[in-house]
């Protein structure tokens, strides 16, 4: 399993210098993959604990507690969008821990037009990517893995395919109170493209992230740096767009800082843990707040807030993403333990 770690990161670790945050084809590979996720700013690849749609994200997140564990994940979008996923934990024996996910994104029915607009009829977009994890303790308290991904997507006559992997290692202490995770998402390459010969990137990223909760507080805390393979994520160096002030002069934008570029990295979130079994969510990521919201009115652009339960046999969580001003993306979360529902 090591070497077989130590090759992939050497044969796709040449890519790195040419993905930039927010960008590459395939959006189905951007989605968050359960509530969790999305309430704590849309990143988390170091705590996974029985969340089997997490090691999606971070393949070294796999664990005995996810085998035999199935979830399913739904996320509202834009009017008309759909995305989700399906997980199932597998159980490996001596060979660790293994994973099968299944994500969609159906972007809908348009109406197709020639180019002197007569109708053509109705045509669809979809993206469809198929993933399969392993992971295997390589001494104690130290966890890697691997996702390898097959991702189709077609955009009404435009029709692509393409490979990936992702590559994790993960960190636990021996009280279990800090986690660690690192991850290279989405290395690999568009096998058929949208138009012949021209070369699309998938939306590569790395990710280094840690959870920890204080012994002795009803709390846990998540840090994620993101999109590290790219050091400048401002899409524009001016933090604001010129504008006029009171005497009439115009006030030139201040382009962004040192500070302010580290901080786009960084997404936060905590949770407020009320039991084993339930726990009320909340995250901020930078990024999205200064990409999404407004200059003048921002609102609650880039924060994100979730809770979680069980019903019966059932862990239950929902959560809600601020986009920008006057709308949230929101997912569902359901799963359970496949062994719970056997008759004894």
């Amino acid at each position: 399993m090591q070497k077989l770690f130590v090759l992939f990161i050497y044969l796709f670790s040449s890519q790195l210098h040419a993905q930039y945050g927010g960008t590459g084809i395939y959006s189905v590979l951007k989605q968050p993959v359960s509530a969790r996720m999305a309430a704590w700013g849309g990143f988390c690849n170091s705590y996974g604990d029985r969340d089997i749609a997490l090691s999606a994200i971070n393949p070294a997140l796999l664990n005995t507690s996810m085998e035999n564990r199935a979830a399913m994940n739904f996320n509202t979008q834009v009017t008309g969008v759909w995305s989700g996923n399906a997980s199932f934990g597998l159980p490996m024996g001596k060979y660790g821990t293994g994973g099968i996910h299944i994500s969609f994104m159906d972007y809908g029915k348009f109406d197709a037009y020639d180019a002197g607009g007569n109708y053509e009829g109705e045509i669809v977009a979809n993206e469809t990517a198929v993933t399969f994890g392993m992971a295997r303790e390589l001494k104690k308290g130290w966890t890697a893995g691997l996702n390898l991904k097959y991702i189709y997507s077609i955009l009404g006559p435009y029709i692509s395919s393409g490979v990936a992997v992702d590559a994790g290692a993960a960190w636990q202490s021996d009280d279990s109170l800090i986690t660690a995770g690192f991850t290279l998402r989405n290395l690999g390459f568009a096998a058929l493209n949208y138009v012949r010969g021209n070369a699309e990137r998938l939306p590569l990223s790395a990710e280094a992230g840690i959870t920890f909760k204080p012994r002795h507080m009803p709390f846990r805390f998540n840090v994620v740096a993101h999109s590290l393979q790219k050091p400048d994520l401002t899409y524009s160096q001016y933090l604001e767009s010129n504008t006029i002030d009171l005497t009439g002069q115009a006030a030139a934008a201040q382009p962004a800082g040192f500070g302010e570029k580290v901080f786009r990295h960084l997404t936060f979130g905590t949770e407020l843990v009320l039991g084993k079994n339930f726990g009320i969510m909340g995250g901020y990521n930078h990024q999205r707040r200064k990409e999404m919201g407004s200059e003048i009115r921002p609102g609650v652009a880039g924060y994100s807030w979730g809770i979680h339960f069980k019903v019966n046999r059932f862990q239950i969580a929902y959560s809600s993403m601020s986009l920008f001003r006057g709308f949230n993306t929101n997912l569902f979360t359901f799963s359970a333990l496949i062994s719970d529902f056997k008759r004894k």
